[in-house]
């Protein structure tokens, strides 16, 4: 778990501990939210309870002041008093279930009797009467077929026809039916009811209108109430109520609400409850909130996952990305966002430095290879002239041919051995200087009085050139003397073997960086394209070649001096001849 855990991106760690934090504060507000949502409903049920209450023991008292009157079951003052207390007849043509009662009572012969909440049926007529049936008397599947029947989709307005007694108030009339047809369908209550009237829906134009029922939401209110209220008051007659029954009415309950049950004039048992559909109530607040936070809930996520990528894991993709180029020394491609001023963007600019640093060590160790390449190859090739004459001479004196021509071949021998010495010790040398940073043994120098010197050591060089010298006094430098001398002779020895007989030769010396030194000679201009590369190791043009002086190693060696003092060396062709400037390196 904990490896997987380690391959999920950074956004989806960050989103799910987010998620996390959230569900852990979220559950309990939700839950605190529905109880609050609960205890609203089961409040609003309690004051209705309450008023029902009030009303219903109110009417009781003006019908029946005295219980010992109350009619027996049956009877046409029962059906009266039953109609008395339906209360919402009038006003509202629809069954409601948020106060239903049961009441429980001995009549005169000690027979026990029970009024319940009565299921309404209305017959809106067009005198713009309202003409109430009660329905309560039929059993529950007698009563789901008639709803059945009451919304058949027929072509016409089936026939309905209710026979049994009609029972008329002060506010309206009550029909308490015994049979009713719809139709060719017919079904009995299972409380017998005499038959006095008959009620018909096309049969007198008088009363011809409207059904008025809202079966589903009326039935099913009324059946729940009617299980949730004779329950209770069998618990209240003190009845053993077995566990199966108290899970089914719980089961069945579509609603929350509150119940009472208490004695009235001692021998009566009132029951009253305050039912709130839960939908309506708790439903409305805890089961259209529960999916609204749900829905809220994983769009925060969703959006906290798209901004923690596009922020964080993405930029840090393409900080990955760029890195693998450094990597694979894709300099040429490397392109980090350095515009940003949060930590990615700090990380990029230090990736980004990064990259330069190997990028400029790459190219100095790619020119380093190539210049160990090219050491390799120009070494090789020098070295192998000698040595081929050195083993043909060898070769010649195993033979014996003369003293004379051995003593010949020796001193070949000997002279090619010292022009490999010679090699090597400027290979070792230029070596040397090339790992050298900076200089040990500076000192501040009198370079007027060094040149003079090189001049008169080198004299014999140009007994056969016309040499001019224009040296400035008081020309200091600090720097290694050994060096300066070698390079400066470096110089001379260069214009004194590339300059034919009785050329000319300039040397000048100033006290300015920008033209310190200034060596000239007479000879063949050298092509344009080959001035840049006289400095390089082992570079020789094919004219110096054919004259056979040197390896290629002097300038590039005189080149490695300067760079330690601060200098360059320039060389330009001028008429007749070539100009070597020793100047500042900047």
């Amino acid at each position: 778990m904990k490896k997987r855990f380690r391959k999920i991106g950074i956004a989806a760690r960050l989103t799910a501990v987010v998620a996390v934090i959230l569900a852990v504060f979220l559950v309990p507000w939700v839950w605190q939210v529905a109880k609050l949502a609960q205890d609203k409903a089961r409040e609003e049920a309690n004051a209705s309870m309450r008023a029902s209450t009030g009303l219903l023991m109110s009417d009781l008292k003006i019908l029946k002041g005295d219980a010992a009157h109350y009619p027996a079951e049956g009877t046409a003052e029962y059906d009266l008093l039953r109609a008395n207390l339906w209360r919402d007849g009038i006003d509202t043509p629809y069954y409601n279930v948020d106060t239903p009662y049961i009441i429980r009572y001995y009549d005169e012969n000690h027979k026990r009797v029970l009024i319940r909440s009565p299921l309404m049926l209305y017959y809106y007529a067009s005198s713009a009467m309202y003409y109430g049936i009660d329905l309560s008397g039929f059993s529950e599947q007698s009563l789901r077929e008639m709803n059945e029947a009451f919304n058949h989709d027929h072509d016409l307005e089936p026939i309905i026809t209710v026979y049994g007694r009609q029972v008329k108030t002060d506010t309206q009339f009550v029909f308490f039916p015994n049979r009713i047809q719809i139709a060719y369908e017919e079904w009995t209550a299972q409380m017998p009811v005499e038959e006095t009237n008959q009620f018909c829906s096309y049969e007198d134009d008088y009363i011809r209108g409207k059904w008025i029922f809202r079966t589903d939401e009326v039935m099913e209110g009324y059946f729940d109430a009617l299980r949730y209220l004779d329950t209770e008051l069998r618990a209240i007659d003190g009845e053993n109520i077995p566990d199966e029954e108290w899970a089914e009415v719980r089961a069945s309950q579509r609603y929350v609400g509150t119940f009472q049950g208490m004695p009235y004039d001692d021998e009566v048992l009132l029951a009253t409850a305050a039912l709130v559909n839960r939908e309506n109530a708790y439903g409305t607040c805890f089961h259209l909130m529960l999916p609204i936070t749900i829905a809220l809930y994983l769009i925060f996520l969703f959006l906290f996952y798209k901004i923690v990528r596009r922020m964080v894991s993405d930029p840090l993709v393409d900080t990955a990305r760029e890195a693998n180029r450094v990597s694979i020394l894709a300099f040429d491609e490397f392109k980090p966002d350095l515009n940003r001023g949060d930590e990615i963007g700090e990380l990029n600019r230090a990736l980004s430095e990064m990259a330069a640093t190997l990028h400029t060590r790459w190219d100095s160790e790619r020119d380093l290879e190539d210049k160990r390449q090219q050491f390799v190859s120009a070494a090789s090739h020098d070295l192998k002239t000698p040595l081929a004459l050195i083993g043909g001479y060898a070769e010649a004196i195993a033979q014996d041919i003369s003293p004379e021509e051995n003593a010949r071949y020796l001193a070949a021998i000997e002279q090619e051995t010292d022009r490999m010495n010679g090699l090597v010790r400027e290979m070792l040398d230029y070596t040397r200087l090339d790992r050298t940073d900076e200089l040990k043994n500076r000192k501040t120098l009198n370079l007027t009085a060094l040149v003079n010197d090189m001049l008169t050591e080198y004299a014999p060089l140009f007994e056969k050139r016309r040499l001019t010298a224009d040296i400035a006094d008081g020309v200091r430098i600090r720097g290694d003397e050994t060096l300066l001398r070698r390079a400066v002779g470096c110089l001379l020895e260069n214009a004194a073997k590339y300059s034919p007989e009785n050329g000319r030769v300039s040397v000048r010396l100033t006290n300015s960086r920008n033209h310190l030194l200034t060596v000239e000679n007479d000879c063949e201009p050298i092509p344009e394209d080959e001035l840049p590369r006289l400095f390089e190791m082992f570079y020789r043009g094919d004219k110096a070649r054919d004259r056979a002086g040197g390896h290629g190693l002097g300038l590039a060696i005189l080149q490695k001096i300067l760079a330690l003092h601060g200098l360059t060396c320039k060389a330009e062709n001028i008429k007749g001849g070539v100009r070597f400037i020793v100047c500042n390196k900047d």
